[in-house]
Parts: structure tokens; sequence; C-alpha cells
């Protein structure tokens, strides 16, 4: 026989990259690799026993015992064997029911790894004994009668005959002929008109398929709804079938079409939608977007939600018309869906990659069907206006929900009478005429439904617990939202005050909500509101804290470092120069900033992101012209006060030393936002700008 050969000593980690190396290093799998009890137990399953030549066993398997040769192997004779492995209490499990079911309705809150829980506790699947089953089918006569019965009384809803009056006069209460489909009904020969095919858009077969298509294949669905009239544009249906159905996906509120609203609907809806489900405002706008950056991040919470998958997608679903694309696009920064401002546009669903790991799908807009009027149907945008027949019918609706001074303003029209004279009036204002001068009915009416759907004409419907000559004084607490697995800060909102009433209208949320906030004072309103539709946002107190942009979160990063104004506000006492001068500086910049908001007839007041650093720099001039000027007057004063200015001018210096962040930003603020503009000031092309600079040139022929 040989010498045996010498296989040296194991090291203590294998350093082998195999799948069968339970001590491999993390590769680019990631999450997706096996663990290490998982390689092991593999392991152990491929693994044989070794053997010498004669056939002994040299080296058993793991999971055998050594146990001498000749012995025999014996089980100990013990009552455990027999008994419950797990045991738990009656109260324990009615606990973690009950502490379920408040996080399983608590939509800020996400069970993770569900499949461990043993949530079958929960669902009470044994029905009750009154329920409408076959009676005979699950108990016979023998079985509840007669000597083979096997319990004592039979189970019955009534006792006795007062119980049985009871119970009648209970059912009694609750019917309705109505929904009672057992009676016969005489024809009187008049019937409901059925609907003409147009205003069925959004209900068929082809669209619900798509619906589910996209249900289907998110792993977070947003409901899209309009700030103008959010719960006319919910669908109840959806919400229950994934309640029911679908129980483990995420459901999200985008409250969109903020700008065509004042501050505060929009505050008081999501204080209210947030009850339900977690809401965000949303103004969708490729270059002055609102909610974007909280809509990023919660987005990436859900990302870190779903850490086992690779990635996750996020569908879009709502009603026709009410900026699903339009949302798409304002996340992408750039047109990636077909948009347009009327119904059908998006006919198929679509993926869109917005990150690495999360993506986008674009559904089409799906109407349940209810029990709402054909007018109601077009002034929610789900019809096209271009093919209504008689738009005509709708437009004294339109005339009822908005305000006499809205229409007014809009269109220019004083008084009328009814819908027939306001169109007639407008027909002629337009020039819309027919032969003969008649007026152009059919297509006045046209515009102003295309107006209406579009945002044209100011109307918004008000929150609950809101009266219609109400005017909020005080603006509630940001409303926050956002997700969290384990604690959660409360929050309350302030109690709005109303004229002429001493109740407070106030909307308790049911569940503490989490912070992500957002600013309202950012949302720039289009619409132009009367006073008493409008409510003061105060200055004082903002938080900017919706970072949208990367120059926003460059600033809350700059405010937020402790050397910012550690130089500049040291100490403010020794040096009332300093305090006057900015104040007299902030006082400048909100007049100005108030003459603009006039102009644009803005319904909320903000402050602007920043200001011309040229303006400022003139106002810095003048201010120091003025001070020399007083200064000329005692030779003994002017050494002082000069001392003073060199000190003053060494900390502005010293404070004012700009970054590289802050030149870069300012010459973005410099540069103009028109195309073509840059490039006129300086060239002469066509002869656009005859009036150009010479100085460069002359300047050449001086060097040369």
């Amino acid at each position: 026989m040989g010498k045996p050969r010498f296989q040296g000593h194991r090291a203590s980690l294998n350093p082998s990259r195999a799948s069968t190396n339970p001590d491999r290093p993390a590769g680019a799998g990631g999450h997706n690799m096996r663990d290490r009890a998982t390689i092991r137990r593999l392991n152990m399953y491929r693994q044989r026993e070794h053997r010498n030549n004669r056939g002994k066993v040299v080296r058993p398997l793991e999971f055998q015992s050594t146990v001498a040769p000749g012995t025999v192997a014996r089980v100990e004779p013990n009552i455990k064997w027999f008994g419950n492995t797990r045991v738990i209490k009656q109260s324990c499990l009615q606990r973690f029911q009950e502490e379920m079911k408040t996080v399983m309705k608590d939509p800020y809150r996400v069970v993770m790894k569900q499949s461990k829980l043993p949530l079958s506790l929960l669902h009470d699947r044994i029905k009750p004994h009154n329920s409408k089953v076959h009676i005979l089918d699950t108990e016979t006569f023998g079985t509840t009668f007669g000597p083979k019965s096997q319990r004592k009384r039979p189970n019955l809803l009534a006792s006795d005959m007062q119980s049985l009056v009871e119970n009648a006069i209970a059912e009694a209460s609750n019917y309705s002929q109505d929904k009672d489909r057992d009676l016969v009904i005489e024809e009187t020969g008049v019937r409901v008109e059925v609907q003409e095919e147009i205003y069925k858009k959004g209900q068929s077969k082809r669209i619900w398929g798509e619906l589910y298509k996209v249900i289907d294949s998110s792993d977070v669905i947003v409901q899209v709804l309009d700030a103008r009239d959010p719960m006319g544009t919910r669908s109840p249906h959806v919400e229950a079938y994934l309640k029911k159905e679908k129980p483990w996906k995420h459901l999200i509120f985008v409250l969109n079409k903020c700008d065509l609203v004042p501050t505060w609907v929009t505050r008081r809806w999501v204080a209210v939608l947030s009850q339900e489900y977690p809401t965000l405002a949303f103004h969708a706008s490729l270059t002055n977007p609102f909610g974007k950056g909280a809509f990023i991040q919660l987005l990436r919470q859900f990302g870190k939600l779903h850490v086992d998958k690779k990635q996750i997608s996020v569908g879009f679903i709502g009603y026709p018309n009410v900026g699903k694309s339009s949302v798409i696009n304002t996340l992408r920064s750039k047109k990636v869906c077909s948009v347009a401002p009327i119904a059908g546009e998006t006919k198929v669903w679509q993926y869109i990659t917005l990150m690495r790991r999360i993506f986008l799908i674009d559904c089409p807009g799906v109407v349940y069907p209810s029990g709402d009027t054909e007018t109601d149907i077009v002034l929610k945008g789900v019809v096209q206006v271009e093919k209504i027949k008689s738009p005509e019918d709708h437009i004294a609706t339109v005339l009822d929900r908005a305000k006499p001074e809205y229409i007014r303003k809009t269109y220019k029209i004083e008084s009328w009478e009814n819908a027939e004279d306001f169109l007639k009036k407008l027909a002629f204002q337009t020039g819309k005429l027919l032969k003969g001068g008649e007026p152009d009915l059919h297509t006045v009416s046209r515009m102003v439904l295309n107006d209406w759907q579009r945002g044209r004409i100011p109307f918004f419907v008000k929150p609950p617990n809101v009266e219609h000559d109400s005017q909020p004084t005080e603006a509630a607490s940001d409303v926050t939202i956002g997700l969290s697995h384990s604690e959660k800060p409360g929050m309350k909102e302030q109690c709005e005050g109303q004229a002429g009433t001493n109740e407070c209208s106030s909307v308790t949320p049911k569940w503490p909500l989490p912070q992500v906030p957002q600013n309202y004072k950012k949302i720039t309103v289009t619409s132009q509101f009367l006073e008493e539709d409008l409510a003061p946002v105060n200055i004082l107190g903002i938080s900017e804290t919706d970072s949208g942009t990367e120059e926003e979160e460059q600033e809350e990063e700059e405010q937020s470092s402790p050397h910012g104004r550690s130089i500049c506000e040291a100490n403010p006492k020794e040096d009332p120069k300093v305090v006057l001068r900015s104040l007299e500086e902030k006082i400048a910049k909100y007049k100005r900033f108030l003459e603009k908001a006039k102009a644009r007839r803005f319904s909320a007041i903000r402050i602007p992101k920043g200001l011309n650093e040229r303006i400022l720099a003139k106002s810095e001039l003048d201010s120091v012209a003025v001070e020399t000027q007083k200064t000329r007057g005692k030779p003994g004063e002017r050494k002082k006060r000069k001392v003073s200015e060199g000190e003053e001018q060494q900390s502005s210096s010293v404070c004012k030393k700009p970054n590289s962040k802050e030149k870069r930003r300012a010459e973005r603020q410099q540069h103009s936002k028109k195309v073509g503009v840059r490039y006129y000031d300086t060239h002469n092309v066509k002869n656009r700008n005859r009036n150009k600079r010479k100085i460069d040139t002359e300047a050449q022929r001086l060097t040369t």
C-alpha cells in the first residue's frame, strides 16, 4: 500500500464562488442568492457516506448518529410525542386577531411577510345558523327531529310569537319596492329612453380588460382624481374589488389639477381623502410641476417595502381625462405618453420606465356604470364634445353649477334669462352666426362645454363640513402622507373658523399620518377666483419641504448647513445697520413679489425661490452711495464711518462669497427660458437684431 497523501488543513472559509459553497461572497445576485441554510440543506441531500474497501462506513452522514454497532435504537416513551407542538392561548389569539384587523384596515401600514402569519384565523369561516342556505341539504329532518336527532332543539329564527313579530317589523322597515324583483310590473306603454352609445364610453369589455391587466401587473395602484370633483371621479367598484380580492396591493390617491381650485380646497380634500388612503396633491406640468418630489419619494418607499423583488410596477387608473398620462410625463420630465385635452387619447396600456426598479403603467380611462345622468357624464369629461349630438341640453347645468360672476368674467355677458338666451348673446358676441344672422347655438354650446372641461370656467366642489357662505380664515396645518411600518407621529388639523357660526368644521383623521409633507403655498393657481372663494395663506412659518427639483434640494441643504448663517447672524444686536439693511431688503422683496402676484392674480401668497443678483447688487450700491453722501459732513465722523464701513464690507464679503452651486444657479436664473433669445441678442441673423452690440468687435480691433 502506498503512503497516504497529505491533503493539507482545511481553511476556515472556502473562497470558491460555486453555488454549493455556503461561504461564497455576495455577488451580483444580491437578494436573489440562496442563503447559507438553504445551501447546507441541499448539500445534505446530495452527500453520501464514505466507506472503505470492505464496505464499512468510515464517515457517516451529518444526520446519522454515531451509535456503536450492535446497539438497538429506541424512542423514549414520553407523552410529549403525542401532544401539541405549538400551543397558544385563546386570549393571545384574540388579541392578535384584533391587532391584525386594525393593521389591515390602516392604509398607512403594510404587513410584511404575510405568508408566515396565520392570517386564516382572521376570517371566520363558520357561517351563522340563520344564514340563507339550503337547510335540508345541511341538516335533514331526521337529524333535527325524532329519536335520532343530534341536538336538543331546532335552529329557528324565532323562538316565540313575539320574536317573530319583531323580525317581521324589522324586515318591513328595510323593505324597498324598487329592489324587489318578484313584483309584477304593469306595462304603461312608457319606457325609459336608451342612452346613446357615446355616453357609454369607458365601459366596454376591452377597456375593462385593459384595466384588469393593469391591476394584475401592478404592485402599487395610483387612482388619479380630478381636484374639481374628487368624489365624482372616484371608482368605488374598483376600490371594493381591490380591498376584497387583492388586499396585498397598495392603493393611493393622486389629486391632479390642483391649479384649477383654490389652495384651501386642495388642502381640505387631501385631509378628507387621507382618512381612507394615502393622498397626494399634484399638478401635472413639464415646466412648473407640484408634488413631483413627494410622489417620487413615496414610490421609493414602496420600492423599499418590496426588497425581494427586482422591480415594482405602478399602475395609473381613473376616469377619462383626469390626467393619468400627464402625471407620467411629469414624473419622467418629458413626453413619453400621448396626451390631449379630450377623453379617450390612451387606447391601450403601456409600460414606461421611471427608474431602474420602478416602472409605470398607463391605463385607458374606465367608467363604472352608475346612476349618473347624461349631463353628469359630459361635465366629468368622459365624452368628447365634438361627438355630442345636442350639446345645448347641457348648458343649463353648467350655468347652475358655476357662479354667475365667473360666467360674466369669462364671457363678458352681464345678464341672461335662461340657457338659450345666454347662448344667443354669446353667439352674437363671438360672431358664430348662420345664414340670415341667426345664432349658431350648436357651435357656441360646444365652445362652452370645451371651456368647462378644460378648466377655463372656474368651478370646484366644496369639501364636506364647509357651508356655502363660510370663509375659512386660518389655513389648516399641512396634511402629510406616506408609509411607515413602525412609528407614526400624531397629526391634528387646526380648526377652520366659519363666518357667522361658532361650530368648528375640522377633519380629524382616523389614522395618525406619517411625515411626507407638502407645501401647498407653492401651488400656482391659474384660475381667477373671487375673494369669497379664496383663503389667505400666511407667509410666516413656511417650511419648504416639497423638494421637487435639484435646485430646491440644494437650497434646503444650504439652509440646513450649520455654516450657512453662523457668520452673518452671529451677533445681530451689535450691528443695527446690518439688521436694518436686511429688513429693508426683505421688505423690498415682498413688495416686488406682491406687485407680481397682483398682476398674475394668484390665490395664495408664497415666497419666491430666488431673486436676481443684479437687483440686489444695485440696491446695495444705492444704499452705499446714500450713506457716503451722508458721511461727507464731518472729517472725524468720516474716519469712524470709513472704518465701520470697511468692517461691514469685509463681513459682507465673507458672508456673500458665492459658492460654485450658487454661481451656477445665478447663471441659470439669468438665462432666458425662451428659445433663441440669447442667440439673437449677440448675432444679427436675417436682420432680426440690427442693434446688436459692437463692444466685442471694437475690443478685437484694439487688440489687433
